[in-house]
């Protein structure tokens, strides 16, 4: 028995020292695992493991648990020819393709991004095996097995099972190695199989089809190819043992008398039954590449289609000219569509490019302010002072969630305003070229922050430690912001303001912080620097779980978008560029998962119209140049303004070499 776990032991460890691209060198694929002992092993949300399709003879599921339920989904082959002497195959699930199936598992897991849009599954953690995969396939290949409710113990612990004999489990050198097959096995499927050959065939079985088998009508009105799901289950499939026997080696001496069938490749592309009538155990529901009947824009419905017709589109680089025309299906001119779409309801609506900002600080009425205020006017900085300290940092922070989601765009959005923008968020519409004129509203709100913030600190005119409690309570907002809100859009205004130059030469202040407040100045130190430096360099995906965030990181995107360089000409910039535009595709992607994280949080929140109105654009636009300065060319605003906080710093912590 010792010698037999010994064994398994070190064919384990001879399988994980391979390559990484091979599949079998990754401890989270079990190969031939059924289903239901698949589920088995699985305990908590994020467990998954990679298995063999057995439906699907070739293919492969992902299987993971979420909300406490085990999915299944079928992981899509792609296969591309542009040449006919060479053929590339892709895998994926929705929208990214990756060459092989470890770098598809590396992706999902380390971006955290959803396996699919429907179920909003995440993985996390990988179920690895402690068998090599000679052991599953000898338990589980054998078509007569049934399952006896096996424990998660029995699966991933090595061992002898009970009733196989040691024999049975070590290797055959009759059907290993370079030695011939035996010509007895032709036909027939032994129970167990080399590892040591990879250029497997299949042995000929000649039986000649009955008529039933000949007439059986085909599976979908488009054939099937690759890993596309099963569109009609309950018609009846040929047997893959009709198309061979046991597979054997290139080195067996005995090929396939006849070349297997080239298969057609017209991708399936639409269902034609309902849900209702497909069996849920052999279809994989998420991954059913079914076109929505209904969608609200025409936006909206093109990107549907366009996802799934991609796949089925005939070029010369992607699957080849059809064999026969009668596939051939012709496109669909621009204008039946819009007559298409017209006759459903739906009318395309060109989207408007807005040219104007959404800030009007002159017709702004506000609460605060006198309809003719002077900058920085005194009376208006005392009742604001007021107003922050009477409220925790946990409302201020909702406070102003609320008006980043209804500045940014990602929540309260009218039907009128999506068709307007020609998108349904102002996460995706900031990627777009016609959202030159957001993508300025927002640098000048993220500005505007933490011009706030510099002047709530700067205008504390009375002690060190008055001024430090200060900075403590902003410390605080920050936590608040990026931990319990999550709002990082925000989060990254107020670091701002503390890294500006006029905070920072502050000594007497944050030397006071240090000593009064020391848990916020050690975690402004070690949590919340670091943490903004990942977010600067768009690797925030890897480190926030998307359920956290409520407003992302858009800094980045939107100052590279209207011409700001945040990289050298170097290899690390360029590293730098391709993360700020592949964090642009994943905010787009979740841009509704990023609504219903902040609805949440928001849900039964009462704000005060005092508090809010301080948080509003026009409102600090008005506060800091006066209601006749507002209007004023932006640079000329900035100019003067941070002339006025150098002075302000300078009168509070006066230079060593002006005071001697």
């Amino acid at each position: 028995m010792e010698s037999m776990k010994e064994q398994l032991k070190k064919e384990l460890e001879e399988e994980l020292k391979l390559s990484s691209e091979e599949l079998r060198s990754h401890a989270w694929y079990h190969g031939p695992l059924p289903r239901k002992e698949a589920e088995v092993l699985l305990q908590f949300d994020g467990h998954f493991l990679i298995r063999d399709s057995r439906s699907s003879p070739g293919d492969y599921v992902l299987t993971c648990q979420f909300r406490e339920k085990p999915l299944h989904f079928k992981i899509i082959r792609v296969l591309l020819r542009p040449k006919k002497e060479y053929s590339r195959t892709l895998f994926q699930f929705e929208q990214e393709q990756f060459d092989n199936i470890p770098a598809l598992v590396r992706f999902y897991v380390g971006n955290r991004k959803l396996i699919s849009e429907e179920t909003e599954a995440v993985i996390t953690d990988p179920i690895t095996r402690a068998v090599p995969l000679r052991w599953l396939e000898e338990r589980y290949r054998n078509s007569s097995y049934t399952s006896t409710e096996p424990t998660r113990k029995q699966i991933l612990r090595a061992g002898t099972p009970g009733g196989t004999s040691d024999s049975a489990l070590l290797r055959s050198k009759e059907k290993s190695g370079s030695h011939p097959a035996n010509l007895d096995t032709v036909g027939k499927r032994p129970p167990l199989q080399s590892a040591q050959s990879d250029s497997n065939l299949l042995t000929g079985n000649l039986d000649t089809p009955t008529a039933e088998e000949q007439t059986a009508p085909p599976p979908s009105p488009l054939f099937r190819t690759g890993s596309d799901p099963l569109l009609r289950p309950n018609t009846s499939k040929h047997n893959i043992c009709s198309e061979g026997g046991a597979p054997l080696r290139g080195s067996d001496g005995q090929l396939h008398s006849k070349a297997p069938p080239k298969p057609l490749r017209v991708p399936s592309l639409m269902l034609t039954e309902p849900l209702e009538n497909v069996e849920t155990e052999r279809t994989y529901c998420e991954l059913i590449p079914k076109v929505p009947t209904s969608a609200w824009s025409y936006v909206d419905r093109l990107r549907t289609e366009e996802k799934w017709k991609s796949r089925a589109r005939v070029t010369e680089t992607t699957f080849g000219f059809l064999d026969t025309e009668s596939s051939y299906v012709p496109p669909t001119s621009c204008s039946q569509v819009s007559e298409d779409l017209k006759n459903d309801g739906h009318e395309f609506v060109r989207p408007q490019i807005e040219t104007v900002s959404s800030f009007k600080p002159k017709s702004f009425k506000s609460l605060l302010l006198s309809p003719e205020n002077k900058p920085l006017d005194s009376g208006a900085l005392t009742v604001l002072k007021d107003i922050f300290t009477q409220s925790d940092c946990r409302t201020t922070a909702l406070h102003i969630l609320q008006e980043d989601c209804k500045v940014i765009r990602v929540c309260g959005v009218s039907p009128e305003q999506q068709m307007m923008m020609g998108v349904t968020s102002g996460l995706e519409l900031i990627t777009l070229p016609h959202g030159h004129q957001l993508r300025k509203d927002l640098l000048e709100r993220h500005h505007l922050i933490a011009l706030g913030i510099v002047v709530d600190i700067l205008g504390c005119t009375g002690t060190v430690a008055e001024r430090a409690a200060t900075l403590h309570k902003i410390i605080e907002l920050a936590l608040e912001l990026k931990a319990s809100v999550g709002d990082l859009f925000a989060f990254s205004a107020v670091m701002k303001a503390l890294e500006f130059p006029q905070i920072a030469r502050l000594e007497q202040t944050w030397t006071a912080l240090r000593q009064h407040h020391t848990d916020s100045a050690i975690a402004f130190q070690k949590q919340l620097k670091p943490f903004m430096k990942t977010l600067n360099e768009c690797k925030e995906n890897a480190t926030v779980p998307l359920g956290d965030v409520s407003v992302p990181h858009i800094l980045p995107l939107i100052s590279v978008m209207e011409g700001t360089e945040l990289w050298d000409h170097t290899e690390e910039g360029c590293e730098l560029l391709l993360r700020i535009l592949e964090s642009a595709r994943f905010m787009a992607g979740n841009a509704r998962v990023y609504q219903r994280n902040a609805e949440e949080k928001l849900a039964g929140f009462e704000p005060s119209p005092q508090l809010l109105e301080a948080f509003r654009t026009e409102f600090a636009l008005r506060l800091f140049w006066g209601s006749k300065g507002a209007e004023a060319p932006q640079s000329e605003r900035y100019k003067k303004f941070n002339q006025v906080l150098t002075v302000l710093s300078q009168k509070l912590e006066p230079d060593k070499r002006l005071r001697r």
